[in-house]
């Protein structure tokens, strides 16, 4: 895992090496083992190395492969490698290191760009041919890993993080004023190729980007076609084997392996599938808020018990003190203002983890293929009232599973609908939910694709590659293995959400796995922090109004000075539960100002 950057100037201009080292400086978080530069003439390459397969120093990077004129510099980690590596020394790769980098170098040159569609893991990487002269950028399928770019005129610079342009080039400051009024408008940022700043734009997932010295051409070359929802023999037994294997396939490290544990399904069947040593327990980290509704370390607890000694669990402890000041480190390495969605109680999570391990495991991806959000039981209503006649049994089978269900949002609404006459509550429900759209015949399946290419997703692996890469620690999500997603994107949607559960192929293919209590789980909160609570304190609150209110805030022409008092106050003293519903829009309008003091203002 590492931090990379790099310039090209097309027009045969020399590469400042001083503003490469600019770019790699502010990329030390994401990288303290290492500093690597290739400087030649009008091509510059940088990396920062954070050591975790062959930590020796023949594995730094920038890597050559000479022979065929090939330059690397690559931030990530390909799983499979292993095999690979046997694949190519049999058609002839001789092998200097024992690191995936080289595997990757080899790789290309043998396959070309068809070589993206061999690997199984994560990555974010820069190729330059020598003798071509051609840039090659590329992605994961998933958008794993970061990766932005910025053109100007003949020149082309790439970077993990926005910063590493802004530090090199000041005049890419400009704000993207159309993101911020999406963002504002409650729009999920990162949905597309658009950062917050006007001119820089990110690669997208599963996509291979190929400049030359007069021409750019695009390639997606992940292969899976989404649409199919026919019913799979042993879709259990397969679900199952392919998460075991993920996982197997995550812990290869030559660095100790940690995992987050939150109590939830998704980490706790991580937890119940991993290989630890008998001698070396793994350690693994969970929030405790003593006191709090929400806390949910009981459930951590049952998960790390249920296999007795093979985990050191570190319980963390957020403060509530300096909280803008908080958010402000979290802005900054996010690159971006961004949604509340746990970021506070990660941020405290990795920063422990960072003081443990170099690598740990995550539950990220697996409410986006299985259904596991409140906002997919509607989708799933309407699929099951089309295909249900005005007079099939099945009907009351849909009010048990509502009833089940009964911690759904609108629930009322949702009881109404499958109570009244079928043709009525098709009529309604298809002028509420509008056409399906393509690629499947099913809502549920639908929104979980459009989760995962789109409106969700991506949104939630920026902030965990941000998160915990401000603490050097890399990231893996043994439910992201493609193998796992094009499983579960070719089942019918009733694999995801049965019998008044979501998720339920999981629940039933590790049910004799996961402790029965967290299989019975039916809400599920998070890595969730009382922001609400620490935002009213005084301390905090005293904070947040000099923020907003500063007529530095108030000149940008975002907010209107009137309006955001009123919204201030009605947040201050109003209820508990009116704030709560206002967290959101707050956490927002404070991100935004922290950028653009951060990156607009006075740029690192």
């Amino acid at each position: 895992m590492c931090g990379i950057a790099g310039i090209w100037e097309r027009s045969g201009k020399s590469v400042d090496q001083a503003t490469l080292e600019r770019m790699s400086a502010s990329l030390v978080h994401r990288g303290p083992d290492g500093h690597g530069i290739h400087l030649d003439g009008a091509v510059g390459l940088a990396n920062r190395r954070l050591s975790i397969i062959d930590p020796t120093p023949a594995s730094d990077q920038p890597m050559c492969l000479a022979e065929r004129g090939l330059w690397i510099t690559y931030n990530g980690e390909i799983h499979n490698y292993v095999e690979l590596r046997r694949d190519l020394e049999r058609r002839g790769a001789r092998f200097r290191t024992q690191t995936d980098t080289e595997v990757v170098l080899h790789a290309y040159a043998t396959w070309g760009t068809d070589c993206f569609e061999r690997f199984n893991g994560m990555w974010a990487l820069a190729l330059w041919h020598e003798r071509e002269r051609r840039l090659v950028l590329s992605r994961d399928r998933f958008a794993i890993k970061p990766l932005c770019y910025a053109v100007k005129g003949a020149r082309i610079c790439f970077a993990s993080e926005p910063k590493a342009i802004v530090a090199a080039f000041p005049e890419e400051r400009e704000p993207d004023r159309a993101e911020i009024a999406r963002f504002l408008a409650g729009s999920s940022p990162d949905a597309g190729e658009r950062t917050f700043f006007a001119n820089v734009r990110n690669v997208p997932a599963a996509t291979c980007i190929e400049f030359t010295a007069d021409d750019v051409q695009r390639t997606r070359y992940w292969r899976f076609t989404p649409g199919d929802e026919t019913p799979k023999p042993h879709a259990e037994e397969r679900f199952r084997e392919l998460l075991t294997d993920s996982v197997r396939l995550r812990m290869r490290s030559d660095v100790p392996v940690g995992a987050c544990l939150s109590g939830g399904l998704d980490s706790s069947s991580i937890a119940a599938l991993v290989d630890v040593p008998p001698d070396r327990p793994m350690h693994c980290f969970s929030l405790r808020f003593n006191g709090w509704v929400h806390d949910e370390s009981r459930y951590a607890a049952v998960a790390a018990d249920a296999r007795s000694g093979a985990f050191n669990v570190h319980w963390v402890r957020p403060e509530a003190q300096d909280l803008v000041g908080t958010m402000r480190k979290i802005v900054w390495h996010h690159d971006a203002p961004m949604p509340v969605r746990g970021r506070l109680g990660q941020w405290f999570v990795m920063a422990e983890a960072g003081r443990h391990v170099k690598v740990i495991l995550d539950g990220q991806g697996g409410d986006e293929l299985l259904a596991g959000y409140s906002r997919f039981v509607l989708p799933y209503v309407v699929d099951r009232l089309l295909r249900t006649a005005p007079s099939s049994p099945t009907r009351a089978g849909l009010l048990r599973d509502l009833a089940d269900l009964a911690w759904i949002e609108s629930r009322s609404r949702l009881w109404f609908l499958a109570r009244a006459p079928l043709p009525y509550a098709r009529r309604v429900l298809g002028r509420r939910m509008g056409p399906a759209t393509h690629p499947y015949r099913s809502r549920v399946n639908n929104e979980l694709w459009d989760e995962l290419t789109t409106n969700g997703l991506p949104e939630i692996l920026h902030a965990d590659d941000a998160l915990s890469m401000a603490f050097s620690v890399e990231s893996r999500a043994p439910f992201l293995d493609h193998r796992l997603v094009e499983l579960c994107f070719s089942l019918p949607y009733t694999d995801k959400i049965a019998g008044g559960w979501t998720k339920s192929i999981l629940r039933r293919a590790l049910a004799d796995a996961v402790p029965a209590e967290i299989l019975a789980r039916r809400r599920k909160i998070g890595y969730s922090s009382p922001v609400t609570q620490w935002l009213r304190l005084d301390e905090n609150w005293r904070d947040v109004r000099e923020l907003l209110l500063d007529r530095a805030c108030l000149e940008r022409g975002v907010f209107d000075r009137r309006r955001l008092e009123r919204a201030l106050s009605a947040f201050a003293g109003g209820s508990a539960l009116h704030a709560i519903g206002k967290t959101g829009r707050l956490w927002r309008w404070i991100t935004l100002e922290l950028w653009f003091q951060e990156f607009i203002d006075a740029p690192r």
